[in-house]
């Protein structure tokens, strides 16, 4: 359960840096690729074991890892287009509300059924995410169209964990994240080319403020579903990620939740609880 709160943690704490480091900065592909080095980095020397042979689950890591890396990117991108045009909470709340994705891959295809009691709070989850769809107090909702696309690349990103967990080996679990953030440092380092974007020691430093969480949500992420059943750490790190994303904007940020999104705050507590029992 360590591990699953850490991941939660470190989800929000994602979406907090990129609102920092978006108006801080004005490269932001040199920004991300700073996030997905450090990444890089810290997968390597979290390495048990630096062994790689593409027997025994090796393929597995290279083409899981490649394609979440590029999903990373994409969803990273799409996160940081919604942040600034939505705002923290709201955008946080969509890239949650993908939780549908790996809840259903993880019934469908690895026959992974929750209890009645967490049935209840899957579904008191979601309704609570969409309630605190509505925009925030004085705050309009300008892209709706790229929420929804964050909710769909988000949940397709958590359901490749899920799926590398099953299918994967877990001594090349340090590879599998390696392999993640290089393919998506490698493309961004291409679209910093590409734009012409400066590098600076200010992408620098943010760049690695995101980094750092971010890779601790994936990483915690893998060990909290090696350990926990899909159906309830789904729900749970997404609810979780919304209600402390909603702390920090309200904190951090001034952003002021409507009346409704307040009732969702307070449904998904009730969610929390009833998922965990």
């Amino acid at each position: 359960m360590l591990d699953l709160l850490l991941a939660i943690l470190s989800s929000a704490l994602v979406s907090a840096m990129l609102r920092i480091g978006e108006r801080r900065t004005s490269g932001m592909y040199g920004r991300f690729a700073m996030n997905y080095l450090s990444g890089a980095i810290l997968a390597y020397l979290a390495m048990s074991s630096r062994a790689f042979s593409l027997e025994g689950g090796g393929w597995a890591a290279l083409g899981l890892g490649a394609a979440q890396g590029l999903l990373y990117l994409g969803t990273l991108v799409i996160l940081q287009g919604n942040i600034r045009r939505n705002g923290v909470i709201l955008s946080g709340t969509f890239a949650r509300l993908g939780l549908v994705v790996p809840m259903l891959f993880a019934v469908v295809a690895f026959g992974e059924l929750p209890t009645g009691v967490q049935l209840a709070g899957f579904v008191l989850a979601c309704a609570a995410i969409w309630l605190i769809r509505t925009d925030s107090a004085g705050e309009a909702v300008t892209s709706k169209t790229g929420l929804l696309l964050l909710l769909v690349c988000s949940g397709l990103t958590d359901s490749l964990a899920k799926i590398f967990e099953a299918v994967g080996s877990r001594d090349l679990d340090g590879w599998f994240l390696l392999i993640t953030f290089l393919v998506a440092l490698v493309v961004c380092l291409g679209m910093v080319v590409y734009k012409k974007e400066h590098l600076g020691w200010r992408e620098v430093l943010y760049g690695c403020l995101v980094g750092i969480p971010n890779y601790g949500s994936v990483f915690f992420l893998l060990r909290a579903l090696t350990q926990l059943p899909a159906v309830l750490v789904y729900p749970t790190y997404s609810a979780g990620t919304i209600l402390v994303i909603s702390l920090i904007g309200v904190a951090a940020f001034r952003e002021r939740p409507g009346k409704r999104q307040w009732c969702g705050l307070a449904i998904i507590l009730v969610a929390l609880v009833l998922l965990n029992l």
